[in-house]
């Protein structure tokens, strides 16, 4: 594979990324307005369960679609250093991107794990639907 095929096939899942992130960004929305709106309608006790498990999937979905980010960008990375093992000629974005990621041949395929940053944002996140369904709410005065 040249490193044009790389980029391009780099650049595809980049886009296929950005398109579940916006599906992601949209459930979260969603989710937080039907916990809002559950409690309004003070619907019945197992609607409770129903938004948690909601929830968890929005938090399992955003987890993973960022996950596949981070493989992504450390994918690119492996895949330009395996180019450059191979004996074949990279450009100087393709190693500037390889000392930016620093994920080479000798780290082997990247995993589905998400940078921290994300794992920590999704756990945010978390805590917000899980409180905003289980947490008793403050008295209206």
């Amino acid at each position: 594979m040249t490193e044009f095929e790389i980029y391009q096939l780099t650049q595809l899942a980049f886009i296929n990324n950005a398109i579940f992130n916006l599906v992601v960004v949209v459930l979260s929305v969603l989710a937080f307005y039907l916990i809002r709106r559950r409690e309004e309608l003070n619907l019945p006790p197992y609607s409770k369960i129903v938004m948690t498990a909601f929830c968890a999937a929005v938090v399992y979905f955003g987890f993973l679609t960022h996950g596949f980010l981070t493989s992504i960008q450390k994918g690119l990375s492996f895949q330009l250093s395996e180019l450059k093992a191979s004996g074949e000629a990279i450009s100087a974005t393709a190693q500037n991107w390889i000392d930016y990621v620093g994920h080479t041949v000798a780290d082997g395929p990247p995993s589905v794990i998400p940078d921290p940053p994300y794992i920590v944002f999704w756990l945010i996140i978390s805590f917000m639907f899980v409180g905003g369904i289980w947490f008793p709410r403050p008295s209206k005065k």
